[in-house]
């Protein structure tokens, strides 16, 4: 039993690695907020591992996440050298690893292995689970989905057993622990699903009684507050950007354009979740489900309903903020298939002249949502490109593997951003294009304008943004071939340089 066990969740693993990670050309790196990671970790690993992230070499007051996943993934920098998929591998493991914890508490909680493999299967078809801000990309959420997973796990275990052990205390607490130098508060949400459950299931008196549960949290407490006051010493300014992005800011007053509070209800209808329909029979589940059925699917649609009221009220609403729901969306919607096959088979067994109509009943319940869910997750994760605000910048991944290794001849970047918050110039996806370029060894420089004169050293002119690449293919040929981007050779002693020179500084000046 074991030994199915380790294969089928093998199998999974391969499976899923396959459908999440193998393309045909590298997904560029993303705007939001990709760009920035891959930023503060490339320069943690250029001057050394620490508390404070910086971007651009200041401290990074405008994300103020902890550093967990920035650390994990200079670690893998070190390890792997600068490239692309070593930054995004600390969230690609993350999220194998969320898919055997799902697995495996479902195989334990239900003591099915179909319901199991199921749950896992629906979770990693959701765009929810391979779109943006998840596992695909070097994002906080695939970690934090992990160690969110993992402790709502354990406390689950913990809450039925009479005298929990200290053992699950101990990884419990680490887990809480970890998620909350992952990301902040965001960790803390599930946990009102897991309180909702405690009293839902009348087992909150168990709190009461084991000191195991207060001092775990005493235990987490004293680990954040310990990063928070460091932080805080090392690069004063922290407790006001934490309160700004992580608390006040974000649950007060919306940092993006305002959103009803039925927005998710709306995004899980449009397919964010692979069986949205299969939610909606759940509750019908829980009536014909057994005990063991009955335990796992509560406290699965106890998470889902505490993270969608919270995130639901608050003034701010992405995506992506939903995302620790998603894996107990997928464990609710595979118990509520496999109460629908256990009531067919009943209805087989008493009578079969009823045969028709469990047939269709099981179509129905099972296999139609499975089926939209499956065509749904095909479609979207290969026929239809995600959306991205910064795909004209993800462009410079290509124009640099084009240019980069060029000898003799300096890079610069000519590209004006954008206004951000008030930040005029903000290139985040240029910035970290060149931040790994840099640590492979290769200097690119940049200005936001062609403001000449152009430094006699022979040089290369390059930009993806569309208005510069227009102004710099009527200056010179284009030697990068990348859509969208021009790249324009100056050569010293050239009998045009001062043709060219003079042509950009009328193209700078707007004549």
């Amino acid at each position: 039993m074991v030994r199915r066990d380790v294969v089928v969740a093998a199998l999974l693993v391969v499976l899923a690695a396959a459908f999440l990670f193998v393309d045909r050309a590298t997904m560029p790196i993303r705007l939001w907020d990709e760009s920035r990671n891959i930023v503060n970790a490339l320069e943690m690993q250029r001057d050394g591992l620490g508390l404070v992230t910086t971007y651009g070499g200041a401290p990074d007051l405008w994300n103020s996440k902890p550093p967990l996943l920035i650390w994990l993934m200079v670690a893998s920098v070190d390890s792997f050298g600068p490239s692309l998929w070593a930054l995004r591998l600390p969230s690609m493991i993350a999220g194998l690893g969320t898919i055997l914890l799902v697995f495996g508490l479902v195989r334990r909680g239900s003591g099915s292995l179909s319901a199991a493999g199921l749950s896992a299967v629906l979770m990693v078809a959701s765009p929810a689970y391979f779109g943006e801000h998840s596992t695909r990309t070097a994002d906080y959420d695939a970690l934090l989905l992990f160690f969110v997973t993992a402790y709502l796990f354990l406390l689950f275990l913990a809450l039925h057993r009479p005298r929990p052990s200290w053992r699950i205390f101990a990884v419990a607490g680490v887990a809480i622990g970890c998620a909350s130098l992952t990301k902040s508060v965001a960790a803390l949400v599930p946990g009102v699903g897991l309180a909702l459950y405690a009293i839902v299931s009348g087992r909150w008196r168990r709190v009461l009684r084991s000191p195991g549960y207060a001092l775990t949290a005493a235990a987490v407490a004293a680990m954040v507050v310990g990063f928070v006051v460091l932080r805080e010493v090392q690069s004063p300014g922290y407790l006001a950007a934490i309160w700004a992005n992580d608390l006040g800011g974000r649950f007060a007053t919306s940092l993006v354009s305002p959103k009803p509070w039925t927005y998710y209800l709306g995004l899980l209808h449009a397919g964010y979740f692979a069986a949205t329909p299969l939610l909606v029979l759940a509750p019908l589940a829980w009536i014909f489900a057994t005990d063991r059925q009955r335990m796992v699917l509560t406290f699965s649609l106890c998470i889902v309903v505490g993270v969608l009221v919270v995130f639901s009220f608050a003034a701010s609403k992405l995506d992506h903020y939903i995302l620790t729901a998603v894996p107990f969306m997928a464990i609710a919607a595979a118990i509520t298939i496999h109460v629908a096959l256990d009531r067919a088979r009943a209805v087989l067994a008493r009578d079969g002249r009823h045969a028709g109509l469990a047939a269709t009943v099981l179509l129905l319940t099972a296999g139609v949502p499975l089926l939209m869910g499956g065509a749904g997750a095909i479609a979207r994760r290969y026929y239809y490109p995600p959306i991205d605000e910064g795909a004209e910048a993800g462009r410079y991944g290509a124009l640099f593997d084009a240019i980069a290794t060029s000898a003799g001849r300096p890079i610069m970047v000519v590209d004006p951003g954008f206004v951000s918050e008030g930040r005029p110039h903000y290139a985040p996806t240029l910035a970290a294009y060149r931040a790994l370029w840099q640590a492979r060894g290769v200097g690119i420089a940049h200005r936001y304008a062609l403001d000449m004169p152009v430094s006699t050293s022979p040089i290369l002119l390059a930009s993806c943004s569309s208005s510069v690449a227009i102004d710099l293919l009527r200056v010179g040929r284009d030697e990068a071939g990348v859509e969208g981007c021009a790249a324009v050779a100056v050569a010293r002693g050239s009998a045009a340089l001062g043709r060219r020179r003079s042509a950009l500084q009328r193209l700078a000046s707007g004549s």
